[in-house]
C-alpha cells in the first residue's frame, strides 16, 4: 500500500466515524457538529486537515504523508475545538452531502460530520484568505489548527 493509499484510507476512515464514536447520542441535535475537514486544493496534492470535537487532528496530503496524534498536545487541541465550534457556527451556510469529492486547485471544501449527516461547502482559496467569502472566519480558525502543527513539527527532534 502507497502512502497516498493509506491518506485516502485515513481520510475515509474520518468520513464514516459516527457520532457515537465520540459520545454523541440520537438525541443530540441534527446540526450538532462534531468533525470538520478543510481540504485545500494545490498543484500536487490535496492538503486535508481533520478536526474532531474530542480534539482528535490529523493533517493528510493526498500524495502521501502527513500528521497523525497532533491532537495530544494541547495547543493542537485547543485550536481543534476552537476550529468545531465555528463550523457549529456556519453549518447553515452548508449544504447536506452524501459524496464527499476533494476540491480543485485553488479551492477549499469544508465538510463537516454533523450528528444529522455530513454537510459541506466550498469556496475559492483566496476569497477565504483574504475575507472575501462569508465563510472566511471558518477558513481562519482552520489555518489556526495548522499553524499549531506547524509548530508542533517544529519542536519535535529531527
Amino acid at each position: 500500500m502507497s502512502e497516498a493509499d493509506g491518506s485516502a484510507g485515513l481520510r475515509r476512515l474520518v468520513l464514516s466515524t459516527a457520532p457515537e464514536d465520540l459520545g454523541l447520542t440520537a438525541e443530540t441535535d441534527p446540526d450538532r457538529v462534531y468533525g470538520v475537514l478543510m481540504e485545500t486544493g494545490y498543484d500536487a496534492a490535496v492538503v486535508t486537515v481533520v478536526s474532531l470535537i474530542d480534539g482528535s487532528t490529523s493533517l493528510y496530503v493526498s500524495t502521501g504523508g502527513g500528521t497523525i496524534g497532533a491532537g495530544e498536545h494541547e495547543p493542537v487541541a485547543e485550536a481543534t475545538r476552537a476550529f468545531v465550534a465555528m463550523a457549529q457556527v456556519f453549518v447553515g451556510q452548508t449544504e447536506p452531502a452524501t459524496r464527499f469529492d476533494l476540491p480543485d486547485l485553488g479551492r477549499v471544501r469544508f465538510q463537516l460530520l454533523t450528528v444529522g449527516g455530513g454537510r459541506t461547502a466550498e469556496a475559492d482559496e483566496n476569497d477565504l484568505g483574504f475575507g472575501r467569502h462569508a465563510l472566511s472566519p471558518l477558513f481562519h480558525a482552520g489555518q489556526e489548527v495548522i499553524a499549531e502543527i506547524r509548530l508542533l513539527s517544529e519542536q519535535q527532534p529531527s
